[in-house]
């Protein structure tokens, strides 16, 4: 049952207020911003809405607002091809070896002495990791169309699924969740790995700090949409995981929940999610937004609009 004077969504029965479609943004952004700047009071509001929130809802007219039988989240998930499923699985097994390769050598050139910077430098790469999450997160859900030769359909694609039927992410395995994730690590993990082979004992023992953050702002990177999906599943998480997400170590479910507010213009940072009260204050996404638009005339998450009110 939609809340009073809700849109049921495209393709329902029921008729959107007049002048929704060229209006939608203005009418919705103040709803997403004002979430945005409600801080922890927010949160906790979101989070009592719960996971039925995250489902499908159905109104009585048995129309679909959103979820895995909205019309353009199927048209997408047929999209997810063999191609796409054996690069990520080559992918995940070319990262993790080195991975561990790269985390052995680690421990090999760690001294006591590296104590300071070696924490300081974990700490930064988990404050880069939750930057980054939020630029590439931004980009791909308000630039760009599933259309593209080559990214299109192999790395937007799952950015359009996911607003339409959030809930689609927790039905992935661990490879199709997080393929794209380490395909995108592997450059400077091998990059970290030619080091050890390569360099000196004497420099290695120098640069230990150095790399130990790189390897953090690998790591997190690389765990960033298993952390998303953690944020959208509600049920059988380890305990582990929950006792993470409730003091803010990994991004928390009802903070990532206010992202989901139509039309998706906020809160992009989802790794630990620290960064993101911050950049909305300073209106970081909304600037970048305004300078793009006006230097090339597109309309931020135009794309995201069409698949959202596809109907057949």
């Amino acid at each position: 049952m939609l809340a009073p004077g809700a849109w049921p969504g495209p393709g329902c029965s029921s008729s959107p207020p007049a002048g929704l479609e060229e209006g939608q943004e203005e009418e919705e952004e103040p709803r997403g911003r004002a979430m945005a700047s409600g801080g922890a009071a927010t949160e906790s509001v979101a989070e009592a809405a719960g996971p039925q929130a995250e489902a499908a809802e159905e109104p009585e007219d048995g129309c679909r607002r959103w979820g895995a039988q909205h019309a353009g989240a199927r048209e997408l998930a047929e999209l997810y091809s063999p191609g796409k499923r054996l690069q990520e699985w080559i992918s995940v097994i070319l990262c993790f070896s080195l991975i561990c390769f790269n985390f052995y050598n680690l421990l090999f050139y760690l001294r006591l002495e590296h104590t300071p910077s070696v924490i300081a430098g974990i700490f930064a790469g988990v404050i880069t990791a939750d930057f980054l999450s939020g630029l590439f997160h931004w980009g791909a859900d308000t630039w760009g169309s599933v259309e593209l030769p080559v990214v299109g359909k192999a790395f937007i694609r799952p950015f359009r699924e996911h607003h339409i039927d959030p809930t689609a992410i927790t039905r992935h395995d661990f490879i199709e969740t997080n393929g794209d994730n380490c395909f995108m690590t592997l450059v400077p993990l091998a990059n970290m790995a030619y080091k050890f082979v390569s360099f000196s004992s004497e420099a290695l023992y120098e640069t230990c700090p150095w790399e130990c953050y790189v390897f953090a702002l690998i790591i997190f990177i690389t765990m960033t949409n298993q952390i998303h999906k953690w944020s959208h599943t509600y049920f059988g998480l380890p305990r582990w995981v929950i006792f993470l997400q409730d003091w803010h170590v990994i991004l928390p479910r009802k903070h990532h929940r206010i992202h989901h507010v139509s039309p998706h213009e906020t809160y992009f940072c989802i790794t630990t999610g620290w960064l993101n009260y911050p950049l909305e204050k300073i209106r970081f996404w909304r600037c970048l937004e305004n300078i793009i638009q006006a230097v090339t005339g597109e309309k931020p998450r135009a794309d995201d609009m069409k698949w959202a009110q596809k109907i057949k």
